[in-house]
């Protein structure tokens, strides 16, 4: 079989599967990954210079446990909802 054959047997397949999803969430998050793998380009290619310092910050945080608790995190995210 040859590979432009096998591709699209594959594409078809996704199709399929993709037909029968109905969660919209789960149909985002896939839009999500399509769209990055379609692009090869990293999120991380649109920052700044200052942003990525900020999130290599981040990690380095995160790295040593300097984070705060799932829930004060929820509160803290419903709170600036309310803004």
């Amino acid at each position: 079989m040859k590979m432009k054959d096998m591709s699209k047997e594959v594409k078809t397949k996704i199709y399929q599967l993709l037909d029968n999803i109905e969660d919209e969430a789960v149909l985002n998050q896939l839009m999500e990954e399509v769209t990055f793998y379609s692009t090869k380009k990293d999120i991380t290619d649109e920052l700044t210079p200052a942003q990525l310092q900020e999130l290599d910050q981040a990690i380095e945080e995160a790295d040593k446990k300097e984070t705060i608790p799932w829930n004060d995190f929820k509160k803290e995210m419903n709170e600036w909802r309310k803004k």
